[in-house]
């Protein structure tokens, strides 16, 4: 992996961004992405131009940085080491991690914990959240991306967690998982790269 030195969310990242395929990317290449179709993420990288960011999506991004920053010390404790953000492309494929271990063994993604998530700890395996079938029952979106991710870093796992916390930073809830390769889910992806990169040469 190729390491960037670029602050996520700033100009220098993003004009990165257009020149990759990225982790976060890879559920609207795939169609499983509840917030961009194939089509729309077609059109921005054919144009360059994103789509308009509303309130509400601005709202959820600040938050989801907000709880990030705050879930990382607890990660960092189940993961017994410090972690760094990090942006790493291999090739054309990049992806930007929430943390990554020094030897790049381990990787953390974070998400807000909303009501679907919440329901998918609960229904699957509260109590076996160190069984390493346990990410396999994540929402497909959520596996696309630490997929890449994996396959970007060469990282042996991912510890998924999703957390809230209150206005004053207090901790109200947290679950977490770890999410282990899978090949086959590994391959539909690097497939579906290959066809995205072929319609977007030819897109009009």
């Amino acid at each position: 992996m190729k390491i960037h030195n670029l602050v996520q969310g700033s100009p220098e990242w993003l004009a990165y961004r257009t020149q990759h395929f990225n982790a976060s990317d890879a559920p609207a290449m795939m169609g499983c992405s509840p917030y961009k179709t194939r089509a729309q993420l077609l059109r921005e990288l054919h144009t360059g131009v994103a789509g308009d960011v509303d309130i509400a999506t601005q709202k959820r991004f600040d938050n989801g940085h907000r709880v990030e920053a705050l879930a990382r010390p607890l990660a960092e404790e189940f993961i017994g080491a410090e972690l760094y953000p990090v942006t790493g492309s291999l090739g054309k494929l990049s992806a930007s991690f929430d943390g990554l271990t020094m030897d790049e063994t381990d990787g953390f993604e974070h998400k807000a914990l909303n009501d679907a998530l919440r329901a998918a700890f609960d229904a699957a395996w509260a109590s076996r959240a160190e069984d390493p079938e346990a990410g396999r029952m994540l929402p497909i979106y959520h596996r696309v991306q630490m997929e890449q991710q994996l396959h970007v870093s060469g990282a042996d796992r991912i510890l998924f967690m999703a957390s809230a916390w209150d206005a004053e930073g207090g901790l109200i809830e947290e679950r977490h998982c770890w999410y282990y390769p899978d090949e086959e889910l590994r391959a539909d992806i690097l497939r579906g790269w290959v066809q995205f990169e072929a319609d977007l040469k030819a897109y009009v």
